[in-house]
């Protein structure tokens, strides 16, 4: 008689798709399965086409599809609806499943009927290229969930992943169902209502894979602070009504568990803190006996030495020598500065002769040409760098030794909050840390207690107190600290949170030559001060903080920043108000290797929670803004990695300066990482410049494509034939002397691409001795309508935090500057020499279109003042500050604009000064029909 087997029951697997191409491993996963009885169940939750699915697949494979976006939640339910099976598990597209998993499952729910959920271990992993070296099969574990059943730990907790549980469809169906109220935290819900059915059974060991990437979910990884709290208080406010007495009971009995351990923790850290002070005393102690014994052998040797003959004999000539020393020190270091003073004075003297009214006669006698040459000379060693070298690196700083006890500025923003604002202060005022200031921002608070309470603390002689005249924003708020700021570290606190003693000295305690960035633990708190947990995401990994943060900011909550960070990358955006933190962690991950983050795991920081935080349209403009800056994120990664869309047409004039548009070459090579061209259009440069070119640069890139122009044309010709043969969607004008800093392509990029109406963005442009040239232009009027183009920052030093803000620009200088637009209409024979940019920025501006600057592209400017030993040097200073073509250019552009430049030289060489209005007309009129050419 021959014994039939009984089917082995049929087990859904319920897949939620968005058509990802990671669909074909988990797919792939469940071809191999032991487990003989498989239906596959896929919905489309996109809202869009689906992909097909496989026609030869080996088991009963179904699309489920919709024609809109489903939440999961809803996407989830359909499954469970259509689900044919006796058993179901439900597996993520970007997931996948070891060939074993769902017949040790199903083991389990066989071996123990009363169950209604078994469960296996799942390991997180995340695929990279470190990971890639580092094992066989290329991927990196971040995390394992393997734990025992403990059905108190999930009214805590879920530590169950989805795909690692096998569920009884047929006991839970009429009872269960996502909650489409959950936009988070939905699966741990759903378990919630699977434990009040029965028990579950935890099969040891991992056989599922759950992968992290930029689009995982939010199960592993945490999001947002404030939009987990908001899914808690939601979750905690459906099932606290729900749980048993003897839930509660055994919530309560594990609190009083945990708060002495808690205690014992903190009493530990105290302990380990009192150790480090006594060791580090100890330290110093040893040191000083140290000294003290190094001063007392060289008493004993001088005492030896000046009692022998050949010492005393000797003595006057030692002297003498020690004198020269002393005088060739003191004239070293005094020389630069009694030579800048020369310099100084002169420059004064000439410019004041120059001006001198009954001097006009004879200073228009002399050729322009060499009154330019004299002026730049003088200024050139004026202003000539120390350092050249260090100023021009390509390189953003990571190391930079700060001394023992630098100084730490902390930044207060304030907006009401009277009831916290206070102990908040307080708290930074009293730190332990001995070199600290605070300054508090107030963000014109409307209520009037805010005021009377810092007003109270005026006379603390650590604070420095700046209020706003109107509100402008948490952003413009931090940025205005920023700039008022001394200090070599910022730190962040918000005026409704408050730190512990010392908690400066305990981050500091973590800090290295190469961190830029510390992060700390926190307390979370009521409004009453009652604590509601901590955080200090000592579980995560730690290893790639783009990557990480990328998925959700985790880099907080005191937050420790390098004061010349800021000065590298630009300050605040107000684009991103409220998300403004994270905005900048993404930034500073994003340009710092990740060894130069500091997680300090002590909990530091107090953070309340209250009901004055976040309404619900904040947290809904939060969550827009943190897609926004994730979309940011991986855009700079993209252009990092050569992934951009769009086609760059880099334009370089060449006119002389030979070395330095090689150097200009190989800096945009190095740095330049999309699709892009170089065009060289040389402007009739002279024989020797040509040749150089056709020897070292013509043919030897293969980016590069050179023009040659028989006679100069000025730049804004010169340009425009250069754009003539240009096939890119955006233009870069980039001058022939300048050198571009680490990651300022992917700052000028992503800035033209923060909206639609933007024409052009500049970059910050600084000379060889660390003072700015320009961060992009503004207008003045005068009394008498005319205008004045001048230049944002002019002659700040690059690091001074207030040239790091970003702007809208009332003209953009033209070097050093992105265009979405070809601006090759603009550039005409009307301005010869001078006032072109001024000419394109007002012709995009009446097109409706924006210029922004771009404070995180810098680019150093190796200008002809500052090398005056370059080829051409003079013939360029005599062609560019040609002052009767100069006078054309101010004519063209009032033809254009109605408006009149007023420019000193221009108008002091040209003798406008004395002219009536009418004889004005017929000079502007007349320089109209001037030859450009040089």
């Amino acid at each position: 008689m021959t014994t039939v087997s009984p089917t082995p029951a049929l087990i859904s697997v319920l897949i939620r798709s968005t058509g990802r191409d990671f669909l074909d491993t988990a797919l792939a996963s469940l071809t191999t399965q032991n487990w003989p009885n498989i239906e596959v169940l896929v919905v489309n939750a996109s809202g869009q086409p689906h992909p097909p699915l496989p026609t030869d697949f080996p088991h009963p494979l179904q699309l489920i599809d919709s024609e809109q976006p489903l939440p999961r939640a809803q996407a989830a339910n359909r499954l469970l609806e259509a689900a044919r099976g006796r058993w179901a598990l439900f597996l993520d597209d970007d997931d996948w499943l070891d060939a074993g998993h769902l017949a040790r499952l199903a083991a389990a729910m066989e071996a123990e009927p009363e169950v209604v959920l078994a469960y296996a271990g799942v390991r997180c992993v995340e695929k990279d290229a470190a990971a890639d070296m580092q094992q066989a099969d290329g991927w990196r574990t971040l995390r394992v969930f393997d734990d025992e059943f403990d059905p108190l730990r999930l009214l805590i907790e879920n530590y169950i992943p989805m795909h690692a549980a096998l569920f009884d469809v047929e006991r839970l169906r009429p009872h269960v169902r996502f909650d489409p109220a959950f936009d988070l935290f939905e699966d741990w819900d759903f378990w919630l209502q699977c434990l009040e059915q029965g028990s579950f059974a935890h099969v040891a060991g991992c056989s599922a894979w759950y992968r992290i990437h930029a689009d995982s979910g939010a199960g592993v990884r945490l999001e947002r602070a404030e939009q987990a709290e908001a899914a808690l208080d939601q979750l905690l406010t459906k099932w606290r009504t729900r749980w048993s007495a003897t839930q509660l009971h055994q919530l309560v009995g594990l609190s009083r568990h945990v708060r002495p351990l808690q205690q014992q923790l903190r009493a530990t850290e105290q302990a380990a803190a009192q150790e480090r002070e006594t060791f580090a005393t100890t330290l110093a102690a040893e040191q000083t006996s140290h000294q003290q014994a190094l001063q007392d052998l060289r008493a004993e040797l001088t005492c030896y030495y000046e009692n022998s003959r050949s010492w005393r004999l000797t003595r006057p000539l030692r002297a003498a020598a020690d004198q020269a020393r002393v005088l060739r020190k003191t004239l070293q270091q005094r020389l630069p500065h009694w030579r800048r003073q020369v310099y100084q004075r002169s420059l004064d003297t000439l410019t004041s002769l120059y001006r001198h009214p009954q001097l006009q006669w004879l200073a228009r006698r002399v050729p322009a040409s060499w009154k330019r040459q004299l002026r730049n000379q003088l200024f050139a060693r004026l202003h000539r760098p120390d350092n050249r070298t260090s100023l021009s690196s390509t390189d953003l700083e990571n190391r930079r030794e700060l001394g023992p006890q630098p100084l730490v500025s902390i930044i207060i923003p304030v907006y009401n909050h009277a009831a916290y604002i206070e102990q908040c202060i307080r708290s930074a005022l009293t730190q332990c840390w001995s070199q600290l200031e605070v300054i508090v921002v107030d963000d014109a608070s409307p209520d009037p207690a805010v005021a009377d309470i810092l007003a109270r603390l005026a006379t603390e002689p650590r604070l420095k107190l700046i209020r706003h005249a109107h509100n402008q924003g948490i952003s413009a708020a931090q940025n205005t600290a920023l700039i008022a700021a001394r200090g070599e570290i910022i730190a962040f606190l918000d005026c409704d949170d408050y730190l512990e003693s010392d908690a400066i000295r305990r981050c500091m305690a973590h800090w290295q030559a190469d961190t830029v960035y510390a992060h700390s633990g926190r307390i979370n708190e009521d409004e009453s001060g009652r604590e509601i947990n901590r955080i200090n995401f000592v579980e995560l990994p730690r290893q790639n903080y783009f990557a990480e943060n990328l998925h959700a900011m985790y880099a907080t909550h005191l937050k420790l920043i390098r004061r010349d960070v800021f000065a590298q990358l630009g300050l605040f955006d107000p684009r991103f108000d409220s998300a403004q933190d994270y905005e900048m962690l993404m930034r500073i991950a994003f340009h710092y290797p990740s060894a130069s983050f500091v997680h300090v795991p002590d909990f530091v920081y107090h953070h309340r929670i209250h009901a004055q935080q976040a309404s619900e349209q904040q947290q809904v403009r939060q969550q827009t803004l943190t897609q926004l800056i994730q979309h940011e994120a991986r855009l700079r990664m993209a252009i990092r990695n050569g992934e951009y869309p769009r086609f760059l047409s880099v334009i370089m004039l060449s006119y002389g300066k030979h070395s330095q548009t090689l150097e200009a070459i190989q800096a945009l090579n190095d740095s330049i990482h999309i699709a892009h061209e170089i065009i060289v259009y040389d402007n009739g440069s002279a024989a020797e410049t040509v040749d150089f070119i056709r020897q070292h640069i013509d043919g030897q890139f293969a980016q590069v494509r050179v023009f040659y122009g028989e006679r100069n044309l000025g730049p804004a010709q010169g340009r425009r034939a250069a754009l003539e043969h240009a096939r890119g969607e955006w233009f870069l004008i980039f001058d022939n002397d300048e050198l571009p800093r680490a990651g300022w392509l992917e700052e000028l990029l992503l800035r033209a691409e923060s909206a639609d109406d933007i024409g052009a963005v500049c970059c910050r442009v600084a000379f060889p001795d660390g003072k700015l040239q320009f961060s992009g232009g503004s207008v003045t009027t005068l009394d008498d309508g005319r205008i004045e183009l001048s230049l944002h920052d002019q002659g700040k030093a690059y690091d001074e935090l207030a040239s790091c803000v970003f702007r809208e620009l009332e003209w953009s200088p033209i070097g050093a500057t992105l265009f979405t637009r070809n601006i090759a209409p603009y550039l005409h024979d009307g301005y010869p020499n001078v006032f072109e940019d001024a000419g394109v920025s007002f012709a995009l501006r009446k097109q409706g279109l924006r210029l922004l600057n771009a404070p995180g592209a810098l680019v150093w400017h190796e200008h002809v003042n500052y090398r005056p030993d370059v080829d051409m040097a003079a013939q360029y200073m005599k062609d560019r500050y040609n002052p009767a073509l100069m006078l054309k250019s101010i004519a063209s552009f009032r033809a254009e604009n109605q408006l009149l430049i007023h420019d000193e030289y221009i108008w002091r060489e040209n003798g406008l000064y004395n002219l009536t209005p009418a004889q004005l007309d017929a000079r502007l009129e007349e320089a109209l029909q001037m030859d450009s050419r040089f």
